[in-house]
């Protein structure tokens, strides 16, 4: 039979376990992943508050949407051009910098550096993202590829669950300048 192989099936937790490189590139993307949702709730509320309007809300979605959508012709080339793994970290270290920008965002008239800030830091997780999903096949074995690929992608769905949860409520408990330095915090655990 053509499609038998050689190797046993490897299930995902025997992945995360025995492959070290999968394993901390995983707790890369779900550390991240929860910045990102933090982000998300923080940044709505935020422009909310400065706003009071509706249409600066959905604005903001659609920034969120556009920014990897422009970028994503980049980052294909960018990832086949350059070491994979740094292109992840500088990312995220880039990304530290580029939330901590929304600490400083006090003032309504300021609110479209939300915006400004929001396009940057969704841009560059598009290119984190494309280089994540292209290191992939470098760091498993062609058996492994199927799980791995399936728990990114189940990682993506239940860290938007989990992290817009925690995102709502720390923001309502503590802020949104408090969610807003966390997420940097995150990417610096994940770089």
């Amino acid at each position: 039979n053509p499609f038998m192989t050689d190797h046993p099936k490897v299930g995902y937790f025997a992945l995360v376990r025995t492959n070290r490189n999968w394993r901390n590139l995983w707790l890369g993307q779900i550390v991240s992943l929860l910045g990102d949702w933090f982000n998300l709730i923080a940044s709505a509320s935020l422009i909310a508050t400065l706003t009071g309007s509706g249409f600066a809300i959905g604005g903001l979605f659609v920034v969120r949407a556009l920014a990897p959508f422009l970028v994503s012709p980049f980052a294909g080339v960018i990832t086949d051009r350059y070491n994979r793994k740094n292109i992840l970290i500088g990312c995220d270290i880039v990304r530290i910098f580029i939330v901590l920008g929304f600490l400083f965002v006090k003032d309504p008239q300021f609110a479209w550096v939300i915006y400004a800030l929001t396009a940057l830091q969704l841009g560059v997780g598009g290119i984190f993202f494309t280089a994540r999903r292209a290191i992939t096949p470098d760091i498993v074995a062609p058996h492994e590829i199927g799980p791995a690929n399936a728990l990114g992608s189940a990682t993506w769905s239940v860290m938007l669950a989990i992290g817009a949860a925690i995102g709502g409520l720390v923001s309502g408990a503590f802020g949104v300048y408090t969610a807003f330095a966390i997420d940097s915090v995150t990417f610096i655990i994940s770089a």
